[in-house]
């Protein structure tokens, strides 16, 4: 079976050790699995049997978005594909999300805690047009961030309204709609439009059945797997779904044949 992580996160090698040791400091000291390169995602990555992989870039600081998507824009063939970075205090957002889209870059990666945005504010609007426009799929961080204190910045009602503003917008809800929020996923954003990916999920819900039961409800055709590796075991997270026992078409859409629609270069991998 072919698979594809639709959220996975490389740092440049000079300094992902240190971008890692930040991270965890910040973090609670969580574990990591890769050390942060590239290469080191790769060898993880056939371990566990992928087929191809995500990088999605989080720019905290708007000063970074230019030279991060030149960086990822030479990251960006099969097996590891690449999103663009996006801050949207950065200086004519709708020129560097047209930038993104002729680079060739797959979509757009948000993070509303580390960019200190709502998804409805009015400044947001063009560049969620034009994503729209360009047909980019955005890929947000959804709920709560291990490394933040309340109040967060999403919430599941949240990705529905714009959704119902952006009929026209594929949007990926990253940690199953929304990370250690997942009762108001079930009622609020299960049903919508939103795409929804696996990542980080799974190991912090207390409800063991929750993840099926938010997949079968929600629909196999709407979740992508997802790990947000290096922050958990891509092995594990495979062997997660697979412990579900869903049909084997539905396990199918959610490790590969999903993507695949989005990203039609995977057609070929």
């Amino acid at each position: 079976m072919k698979i594809f992580d639709v959220h996975t996160h490389v740092f440049p090698d000079k300094i992902a050790a240190q971008a890692l040791a930040h991270l965890r400091k910040n973090s609670c000291g969580i574990p990591v699995f890769t050390d942060g390169t590239a290469a080191g995602l790769a060898a993880k990555a056939r371990e566990a049997g992928y087929t191809a992989w995500l990088n999605c870039p989080v720019v905290t600081r708007p000063d970074q978005v230019h030279s991060v998507n030149d960086r990822v824009a030479k990251q960006n063939s099969l097996p590891m594909l690449s999103m663009g970075g996006m801050h949207p205090a950065v200086t004519a957002p709708q020129d560097e999300i047209t930038r993104i889209h002729d680079l060739g870059l797959r979509g757009v990666k948000f993070h509303p805690e580390y960019q200190e945005f709502f998804l409805l504010e009015e400044r947001l609007e063009p560049i969620w047009q034009r994503c729209e426009e360009l047909s980019l799929p955005v890929i947000i961080h959804a709920g709560q961030d291990i490394g933040f204190e309340p109040p967060f910045h999403s919430s599941p009602p949240d990705f529905v309204e714009l959704s119902r503003r952006h009929p026209g917008l594929t949007i990926i809800a990253a940690h199953l709609g929304g990370w250690r929020s997942w009762d108001d996923v079930e009622r609020h954003l299960v049903g919508s439009a939103v795409l929804m990916d696996t990542a980080f999920a799974k190991p912090f819900m207390r409800d063991p059945h929750q993840l099926s039961r938010i997949i079968r409800a929600h629909g196999a055709d709407k979740i992508l797997f997802g790990t947000d590796s290096p922050w958990q075991d891509l092995r594990e997270a495979v062997a997660d779904i697979m412990s579900l026992a869903l049909p084997a078409a539905d396990t199918e859409r959610i490790f590969w044949g999903n993507a695949a629609r989005l990203w039609p270069v995977l057609q070929s991998a």
